[in-house]
């Protein structure tokens, strides 16, 4: 809303220019005008996800717990029950990847690039056979995560402070509920069994000499079966084309196309997926 808020220390010195009594009052217009229109295009998102029939479908199927908590702002309602935009896009890619994989038999997932930890938090609202979560992100992201889990799984997460002078991260041998959330660099102490792993959007962000580095590491744990998932609008000046994916893994992941949650947006998501081996 205020562009001031999004520029570095050198655009901060030129903005100081728009300060000044005669062009102060332009400032103050523009951030008004901007609030409104996102105001309008909160309203006119809510209404799209509270009318798409494949909302309703993903809201009869799947549980949604707490969705909105700390300030949700693409949210909308129905019954009186609020929704995040952003859960009812996670459960459409998760039914999705179902028509190819069985969420009910993982007993362990990982998944890299977790956001604040909503993914994590919908599979084990609605697949509680899954008990044994890596959660890795980049910091300072991965606070925000383990802050968003340990909230509703409290001793159930493992934050870097426990973790960070281990030299094996491991799973308990048991059927407790365990989250490990893990920065990047400790991908080189895992020695699991991976069940699921996951990514979405984040690979196409990041250089490929990275991703080849986490591929190298995930496929070290005993890795079961995959997801991938990104969204098919791109800026090849910040990300690479997501069908590039699939040449990781020699173009043997199965290549799929689903639109999002609302149709009507004419949005579509891809995806490549690595059935069980």
């Amino acid at each position: 809303i205020n562009i001031e808020n999004e520029i570095n220390l050198l655009g901060r010195l030129i903005f100081n220019f728009f300060k000044l009594p005669f062009l102060k009052h332009l400032h103050k217009k523009q951030v008004e005008i901007t609030k409104s229109h996102a105001k309008d295009h909160l309203r006119s998102l809510s209404i799209l996800y509270k009318n798409s029939s494949k909302v309703k479908e993903l809201i009869k199927k799947y549980k949604f717990e707490n969705t909105v908590n700390y300030g949700c702002c693409q949210k909308f309602s129905i019954g009186g029950i609020e929704y995040s935009n952003l859960y009812l896009e996670i459960a459409n890619r998760i039914d999705n990847i179902s028509k190819f994989q069985d969420f009910k038999s993982f007993n362990s997932f990982f998944e890299i690039g977790g956001g604040f930890g909503a993914n994590v938090d919908f599979l084990l609202t609605n697949f509680p056979n899954i008990k044994k979560i890596i959660y890795l992100d980049a910091v300072p992201n991965i606070y925000i995560g383990t802050t968003y889990l340990r909230e509703k799984y409290k001793s159930s997460v493992i934050d870097y402070l426990q973790t960070k002078e281990l030299d094996k991260l491991e799973f308990s041998n048991n059927n407790n509920l365990e989250i490990f959330c893990i920065a990047p660099w400790q991908i080189e102490k895992l020695n699991i069994k991976i069940d699921h792993f996951h990514n979405a959007a984040s690979f196409v962000e990041m250089p490929k000499h990275i991703v080849k580095n986490y591929l190298k590491y995930i496929f070290k744990n005993n890795l079961k079966s995959m997801s991938l998932v990104s969204y098919s609008l791109y800026d090849p000046n910040t990300t690479f084309d997501p069908y590039k994916l699939n040449e990781f893994f020699e173009n043997k992941l199965d290549t799929h196309e689903f639109p999002t949650a609302v149709p009507d947006l004419g949005r579509k998501d891809i995806y490549l997926i690595k059935k069980n081996s």
